[in-house]
C-alpha cells in the first residue's frame, strides 16, 4: 500500500508542477507575528486564485512578496498603471516583469515586481493600465518548483534604498482585503493602489 500511496502522491506533485493547481477564495494562513508588525486580516473575494505563501520578513525566513497558484497559461494582470521598466528572464526566477508606478507623496518610486512568467507580454518602455495582460503564468527560473506567480510590491527610498513591503497594505479595496480588477468600474490612480495581479475567474 505504502509504494502505492508514494506514487500516487509523486504523481500528484507532478501534475501540479507541470500544469498548476486551480484554487479559489482562500489564502495560506497569516501569522500577525511572523508576516508584519500589524493586525492584518486577509479578506480573499471567492473568485481570487489562492495565495498560497505570503509576505514574511523575519529572522527565520525572507519571503518578499506573495505566492499565487493558478494553471499553465493563466493570465497575470498589471494591478496599477505604470511604465514597464523591466522584462528579462534569468536562471533563478524565469521570466520577470517590473513596473513603475510613480512616486509617493514622499518621495519614493513604487513598483511591482512579477517573477516565474510562462510568457511576457509587455517590453521595456511600454506604458500599461490596470488590467492590462502582462503576460502569463508559469514555473520559470530554478525557484519555480510549482507553477505559480510571485508577485512584490516594493519602492526605492532616497535614504534605505530597495524596501519591500506586503501586498497586502495596498488593495484597492483596503488593507487587507484583495481586490480583483474589474474592467466596468473606474479606479483612482491615486494614491498608489493595486488590485490582484492574476485574473479572477
Amino acid at each position: 500500500m505504502a509504494p502505492r500511496f508514494l506514487w500516487v502522491s509523486a504523481f500528484q506533485i507532478f501534475v501540479a508542477g507541470c500544469f498548476g493547481v486551480e484554487k479559489y477564495g482562500t489564502a495560506d494562513f497569516y501569522d500577525h507575528e511572523i508576516h508584519s508588525d500589524r493586525e492584518i486580516k486577509v479578506i480573499m473575494p471567492a473568485n481570487a486564485p489562492y495565495i498560497s505563501e505570503q509576505f514574511r520578513s523575519d529572522e527565520d525566513k525572507v519571503h518578499q512578496g506573495i505566492d499565487i497558484w493558478g494553471k499553465r497559461g493563466t493570465l497575470i494582470l498589471a494591478s496599477a498603471p505604470g511604465r514597464v521598466i523591466k522584462s528579462y528572464s534569468e536562471p533563478i526566477y524565469g521570466n520577470r516583469v517590473v513596473i513603475d508606478h510613480g512616486r509617493s507623496p514622499e518621495g519614493d518610486e513604487l513598483y511591482t515586481v512579477h517573477k516565474h512568467l510562462d510568457k511576457r507580454m509587455v517590453n521595456v518602455g511600454d506604458v500599461v493600465q490596470r488590467g492590462q495582460q502582462i503576460g502569463t503564468m508559469g514555473d520559470t527560473g530554478a525557484l519555480g518548483v510549482l507553477v505559480h506567480l510571485h508577485f512584490e510590491t516594493m519602492r526605492l527610498s532616497k535614504t534605505k534604498g530597495e524596501i519591500y513591503y506586503d501586498p497586502h497594505l495596498v488593495w484597492m479595496d483596503g488593507i487587507g482585503r484583495v481586490t480583483c480588477f474589474d474592467k466596468n468600474k473606474r479606479y483612482p490612480d491615486t494614491p498608489f493602489r493595486t488590485t490582484y495581479p492574476v485574473v479572477c475567474k
